[in-house]
């Protein structure tokens, strides 16, 4: 989780720390935006704890404060104009003898796509933490075994269309992951995963403009419209075996992504993952099956210059121990810091099940 901080850290100062430049053809701005969101989210049933509770379907209402960075060095960083801010949200769990509520403060990062059109793409990768109402206690509440402590982490990742009403505010529809967990610091913790969609209005405190991109320069094609890649990858699994709930992962993997116009590329791989959890079921079971898991990948991915947005389909090839679907997700973000070296996050999923978040160093030839 550390790491984590670290590398969203990373995401974040190139954006906050920019000097105005001057441009005949560009007008640089940074205006504030405030909006306030509403959530409507449905509680993953990872564990067999959650398994023996009645569908929840979690709610909040959010207040975000931001600064849409449109400036030259932005465009630079990732070929957009991103906001950078702060949301602060009440979140009722829709199981309050349980679960409680919770207080979340999340800083994002929020790239935008197609700013000149009146309708445009956004993502969304945050990273914050959160205020928890009622904590496991084996007196007092001893059927939460999700979290059980007062704070814990809050991680989240979306993309969304924001539609632009006129040059002070915008209406936004987003589809967000998000992910609650102490880091392992204290058990149990088996964690809160709830996909959610997110409806909002928001407001800038003066005019918003927009660069055209006859005035911005045509995007030309990148100077390398390949790119191979190495990349380790480790994190915790939320599978739960026995008393045990958090178990290491980590893996491999290789890729060959291809520009085809645009922001976007192919992508093609395979990777090698090291589930120790799969391990541990296995000694349970007194199998001698292999806990080891293969899979070739495919997908696409946003090419935002140092920033990459990727969406991958795994398909296993190698799987001995047979305990989950023969298709999985993947969604990840990553940075490039220098032409070969990049860092970032990923979440794997099968279906609507999170499978682990794992953070990730590449090398690209």
């Amino acid at each position: 989780m550390k790491r984590l901080i670290y590398i969203l850290i990373l995401f974040f100062i190139p954006n906050v720390v920019i000097n105005a430049q001057q441009d005949t053809t560009f007008v640089e701005s940074k205006p504030m935006v405030i909006g306030i969101n509403f959530d409507y989210a449905y509680l993953l049933k990872h564990s067999e704890f959650l398994r023996e509770f009645n569908d929840s379907y979690p709610k909040s209402v959010a207040i975000d404060i931001s600064k849409h960075l449109i400036t030259k060095r932005s465009w630079d960083f990732c070929n957009c104009f991103p906001r950078v801010g702060v949301s602060v949200a009440y979140w009722n769990w829709d199981n309050p003898d349980v679960l409680g509520s919770g207080i979340s403060t999340v800083g994002y990062l929020e790239p935008y796509m197609r700013t000149h059109k009146r309708t445009n793409l956004f993502f969304r990768a945050g990273l914050g933490g959160v205020f928890l109402s009622d904590p496991y206690d084996e007196v007092t509440n001893p059927l939460n075994l999700s979290y059980s402590t007062k704070f814990a982490f809050f991680l989240m990742i979306g993309a969304g269309i924001n539609y632009r009403i006129n040059d002070y505010l915008n209406m936004r529809f987003a589809a967000k992951y998000n992910h609650i967990s102490n880091g392992g610091n204290s058990t149990p913790n088996k964690g809160l995963n709830f996909p959610s969609l997110s409806l909002g209005l928001n407001t800038s405190l003066s005019a918003v403009t927009f660069p055209e991109p006859s005035k911005n320069h045509d995007r030309k094609p990148p100077e390398e419209r390949k790119r191979i890649s190495i990349v380790h990858f480790s994190g915790w699994s939320n599978a739960t075996v026995g008393d045990k709930d958090k178990f290491y992962v980590f893996g491999f993997s290789g890729n060959y992504s291809r520009w085809i116009g645009g922001r976007s590329a192919l992508t093609f791989g395979t990777e090698w993952i090291f589930d120790l959890s799969r391990k541990e079921q296995l000694q349970v079971a007194g199998s001698d099956d292999s806990y080891l898991q293969g899979a070739g990948l495919f997908g696409h991915e946003f090419w935002l210059g140092k920033v990459t947005f990727s969406q991958v389909i795994g398909v296993y090839y190698y799987k001995p121990f047979r305990n989950t679907d023969d298709f999985y997700q993947r969604y990840g973000l990553s940075y490039s810091f220098t032409k070969h070296l990049f860092a970032g996050m990923n979440l794997k999923a099968h279906g609507h099940v999170a499978d682990f978040f794992d953070f990730r160093l590449g090398y690209r030839f």
